[in-house]
């Protein structure tokens, strides 16, 4: 199935005001999960932060037999806290419930902080929920180069979301471009950095560096044009195609772009492409951290 390295973001879904994509051909929720289920998707990625995403998900799953995988998120942690347990094990059961599964396959820390992913206790209590079967896999979604080494060399997660796009892949470029982590499933997310690379004008007044953003997308679309592919689908396409990436996320609450999305894994980037896009998104910078935003 062509789908089934792409995880369904579900941001969108719960907040619908969510990023900087268009706001064009949206669907509900539940024909844009069946369209998901159609074209091979697996999994789909979402969070008690996501608004009410998980109970969207959970009404799908009443009204069908085959369900998703289900990744989601613990947050509001604090570092060394002697109530981490009950509050990862809540938090847990009830995106269990919302959802309508009988566990959670991925499992990520929604706070990245070094303070937070390093934490015994916090450590401690995920890897309980694994040892009985709430959680099939731990995973972190880290911002810099610290927090990715770290989650890299632990012997706790499973995986590692890592922001990946052809606008930044200074991260994976420093930690995971050799492979030397084979055993840990590398996720690509931000992939369209939360839309503002197709629609920067939104951000404006939102975002620091727009200048910036704007200026580095005229030669990505430069190069788009040249090799006469749509830049949406080369933006993907590089993500999808980059070495040890396993899966990528994506988020879309349009059943066209989804389509889109997937009828790209099948574009092969010519590897003179590849390099002239390395070539600048090697490069550190800083507005690549939404945290800087």
């Amino acid at each position: 199935m062509s789908g089934d390295r792409i995880i369904l973001g579900t941001a969108k879904i719960g907040m619908p005001s969510y990023g900087f994509s268009s706001e064009s051909n949206h669907v509900s929720y539940y024909d844009l999960f069946c369209k998901a289920s159609e074209l091979g998707v697996l999994t789909l990625d979402t969070s008690p932060r996501y608004g009410n995403a998980e109970e969207l998900i959970g009404a799908y799953h009443k009204k069908n037999d085959r369900k998703f995988l289900i990744s989601t998120k613990v947050d509001n942690l604090i570092p060394n806290d002697k109530d981490s347990e009950s509050a990862i094990f809540n938090s847990v059961k009830n995106s269990i419930n919302k959802a309508g599964v009988s566990h959670i396959e991925e499992l990520y820390l929604h706070q990245n902080e070094m303070g937070i992913i390093s934490d015994s206790k916090i450590i401690s209590s995920l890897l309980k929920l694994k040892n009985i079967g709430m959680v099939k896999k731990i995973g972190v979604s880290i911002y810099n180069y610290e927090e990715c080494k770290f989650s890299l060399e632990s012997d706790v997660y499973d995986m590692v979301q890592i922001p990946i796009n052809i606008m930044d892949t200074n991260i994976y470029s420093r930690l995971v471009k050799n492979n030397t982590f084979s055993t840990k499933e590398i996720i690509a997310r931000s992939v369209f950095l939360q839309g503002i690379m197709f629609n920067s004008k939104k951000a404006n007044n939102k975002v620091s560096h727009i200048e910036e953003i704007d200026e580095y997308m005229v030669s990505m679309k430069l190069l788009s044009k040249k090799y006469k592919i749509d830049l949406p689908s080369l933006a993907f396409a590089f993500a999808y195609n980059m070495p040890s990436v396993s899966k990528v996320i994506v988020g879309t609450s349009s059943t066209d772009n989804l389509d889109k999305i997937i009828k790209s894994t099948k574009i092969q980037l010519p590897s003179l492409l590849i390099s002239n896009i390395r070539i600048m998104s090697d490069e550190y910078k800083v507005w690549g951290n939404p945290r800087n935003w």
